[in-house]
Formats: C-alpha cells, sequence, structure tokens
C-alpha cells in the first residue's frame, strides 16, 4: 500500500465508482449493437457475432501490452486518461446510433474495447496500492461484485432504451441512446478523478515491440503443465459457451422461436438479466457446496448440468413456438443454467488463482485472462458462420456440447484439482 489508509480508502471507492460506470457502459453499448444486429439492420440476418469478436478483439491484442503500461505508468494516470478517452469514444456513439451506420458501429465498438483493454490491467493492480493487506480479499470480491452488477444493469438497459428510442420506436431518436452512455462516462470520469496518484512502480521498463508482449513464451512454459493448462481451456470453453448463449439469446425473439414484436427487446433483456441472477445465486450456491463436496464433484455436475440445460432449449422453436408459455419456459431454463454455470466456474475459477505454485501463479493468471478473452472472440467468430445457418437453440447447443466434451475427455485433471495445496 502507498498511500496513508485514509486516502487510499476514499481512492478504492472513487475507483469502485470509476470502474462501475465503465463496465456498465461496456455492456450497455456492446448490447444495444447485438439487439440491432440481431435483426433490426439486417432483416432475415444475424450479424452479433461480428459485433462480439469485434469488442473482444483489442483484449486479445493488447492485454499483454497493457498490464506493462500499468507497470511503466501511475496507474491512477492510465485510469484517468482512459476514462476522459470513454466520454470521447461515446460521443463518437451517438453518431454512429443515430446514422444507423453499422461500420461505425463497429469502429467504435473495436475502439472502445481497446479502452477497456487498457484500463483492466490498472484497475486491478491499483488495489494492492490503495488498500491494507488484510483488506486485499475483501477489495477484490467488492470490485467483482460490482462489475458483474454493472455488466448485468448496463445489458439489461439496453432492451429497454431501443424499444423508447430504437428503429421500431413512435419517434426514433437513436441520439439518445449515445447520449445515456456520454452521460455514464461522464459520471464514471467524476469518480475516477477523486482517486490520489500512485507512482509507477517500473517507471524505467522498457515496453516490449509486440503487443503481446512476453506472452507467447509464458504460454509455452504452462503448456508443460499439462493438466493446468488443460484446466484453463476448460475454463475459457465457458466464455466461449457463454458468449454463444449470449447471442442465441438475443436471437431467440425472431419467429419461429419466442416471436418477440420488433419493438419488444426489453423482454430480451430480462432473458439476459435472469441468467446473471442465476449466476448470482449459483456463487453464493457454490460457496455452501465447496464445504461439503469435492471441487471435482461441483465442477463435473455443474458443467454437465449446464450443458443440459442447454439441451432443454431445444424444445424453444420445436415444442413451444412464440407466446408467454415459450418465454416462461425459456426463463426458467436460462435461471438455472446460470446457477448450474456458476456451480461449475467458481471452483474451478478458485483453483485457477489458488492451486499453482505460487511461482506459476502470475504467469497462469495472465495466460487464464489471454486465453479466455480469445475463446469469447472465437465464439463470436462461431456466430458469424454458424448463427444463422443454425438458429439460436441449435446454435447454442453446439457451443455448450464442445464445452462439455471437453470436460469429460479431461475428467482426470478436473479430479486431481486441490485447494490449498499448490499445483
Amino acid at each position: 500500500m502507498s498511500l496513508p489508509p485514509g486516502e487510499g480508502e476514499r481512492s478504492f471507492r472513487a475507483l469502485v465508482g470509476a470502474q462501475f460506470f465503465g463496465a456498465f457502459n461496456d455492456n450497455l453499448f456492446k448490447q444495444l449493437i447485438a439487439l440491432l444486429a440481431a435483426a433490426t439492420l439486417f432483416p432475415g440476418e444475424d450479424k452479433q457475432g461480428v459485433a462480439f469478436a469485434v469488442f473482444a478483439l483489442p483484449f486479445v491484442l493488447f492485454s499483454g501490452i497493457a498490464g506493462d503500461l500499468s507497470e511503466k505508468f501511475s496507474k491512477r494516470s492510465i485510469i484517468w486518461r482512459m476514462k476522459v478517452a470513454e466520454i470521447v469514444i461515446m460521443l463518437g456513439a451517438i453518431w454512429a446510433l443515430q446514422a444507423a451506420n453499422w461500420q461505425l458501429m463497429l469502429a467504435v465498438l473495436f475502439v472502445m474495447g481497446s479502452q477497456s483493454a487498457i484500463f483492466g490491467p490498472s484497475k486491478y493492480g491499483v488495489i494492492p496500492e490503495l488498500v491494507r493487506p488484510n483488506r486485499l480479499v475483501a477489495a477484490n470480491s467488492t470490485i467483482a461484485m460490482t462489475t458483474f452488477l454493472a455488466a448485468l444493469f448496463g445489458g439489461a438497459l439496453a432492451g429497454p432504451l431501443l424499444d423508447h428510442f430504437g428503429p421500431a420506436a413512435e419517434t426514433p431518436r437513436m441520439w439518445l441512446p449515445g447520449i445515456f452512455c456520454v452521460g455514464f462516462a461522464v459520471i464514471g470520469t467524476v469518480f475516477a478523478r477523486y482517486m490520489h496518484r500512485v507512482p509507477p512502480l517500473q517507471p524505467d521498463l522498457v515496453l516490449p515491440r509486440q503487443p503481446l508482449g512476453n506472452l507467447p513464451a509464458t504460454i509455452g512454459r504452462l503448456r508443460r503443465e499439462k493438466g493446468l493448462f488443460r484446466l484453463v481451456l476448460l475454463y475459457s470453453l465457458f466464455w466461449f459457451d457463454s458468449a454463444v448463449i449470449n447471442q442465441a439469446i438475443n436471437a431467440m425473439g425472431r419467429p419461429g422461436y419466442l416471436e418477440l414484436p420488433p419493438g419488444n427487446k426489453t423482454k430480451l433483456s430480462i432473458l439476459l438479466a435472469l441468467i446473471s441472477v442465476g449466476i448470482i445465486t449459483g456463487s453464493l450456491l457454490a460457496r455452501f457446496l465447496a464445504r461439503r463436496f469435492p471441487l471435482s464433484t461441483l465442477v463435473m455436475g455443474g458443467g454437465t448440468l449446464m450443458v443440459g440445460c442447454q439441451a432443454a432449449l431445444l424444445a424453444i422453436g420445436t415444442v413451444f413456438v412464440g407466446g408467454d408459455v415459450a418465454y416462461s419456459y425459456a426463463a426458467v431454463v436460462l435461471v438455472v443454467t446460470g446457477i448450474a454455470g456458476a456451480v461449475f466456474v467458481v471452483p474451478l475459477q478458485s483453483y485457477l488463482q489458488d492451486g499453482p505454485a505460487p511461482g506459476m501463479r502470475g504467469q497462469t493468471f495472465a495466460v487464464n485472462n489471454f486465453m479466455n478473452f480469445l475463446f469469447m472472440f472465437l465464439g463470436g467468430v462461431f456466430w458469424i458462420f454458424a448463427g444463422d445457418g443454425l438458429g439460436p437453440a441449435l446454435g447454442q447447443i453446439v457451443g455448450g456440447s464442445l464445452m462439455l466434451a471437453f470436460l469429460w475427455a479431461n475428467r482426470a485433471a478436473v479430479r486431481s484439482m486441490r485447494i490449498g495445496e499448490g499445483a
């Protein structure tokens, strides 16, 4: 901790506010574009995969260099500059939305993803410089929970904004959702202004010429730990499947499935919110179950149940087509999907934080973070090529089946998971 306790705690509260509104904005704008791409801008086509891939690509390209920047320069300075940049980017979002220009929307989405990729390492890295060591776990928990809630609320707001101001509204005013994005960016920047400056930790660090930095070599070292690397891949496949599910939900409103009217994007946002509620519930349940069952039991059982729920979604468009019954069925299945997904992923995430030997933990975190975004990018690429052909119900079960097959093929690595013993 490099600040006096009082200043550090105040700066941490400012950080929480800054990152909350940043995550809120990311998910709001991304979901606005995804809903427009699912049907509105391209009747009969689903272009969500392009949007998901474009947003995830900067995290793949710039995560390595962003970590080095956070060491060479003051993390507070990077946070402040990225928040100011967010305001400028969201001003561009107003133009892109009002013009309904797909290429411009993608450009804004890519720049926004780049801003978030640079912001991320400083956001997490500054925490030990602001809070006392005995507050570190609680501080990380606060950041994680508020980030998740921001993603939940930001994604949920997109549907109502499009219903009231989008192309299907009585008086379309697509610039207004952009105004909301600018407003949230300004609020987040005000919070960042109240963070105290912290000194750079490695001002003499030489930045690598390649954006990925030392990541390829780190991946090579981790691959020698075969069981550990397979668990990293399993965790990343969860994020691939999650990206596919998100896109499938956005596409469920089309004819032949839930058959929602064009001006009712709110119902799709509610479905996304429900799966998030399931994840929150499942995260709490996983903490309870972890005291009574081995981690491997939770991972194997949770992953299998999650994909089983995805299989149950095949009834949408076959057994249930349109109407309240189909929507209610989808809502219940998605809540259970979220619960099962959390029971699967929380123990796996905990092991990847604690299980590796101390000398491998930092490398494991770096590789895991990179692989997660790479697989989310691949989830977008998958939807580009398969979304229209397979449809939302069949498309999402293909994503789940890949994760389930890998889970059972590597059950020996899962069964070796122990916390508190190192890898």
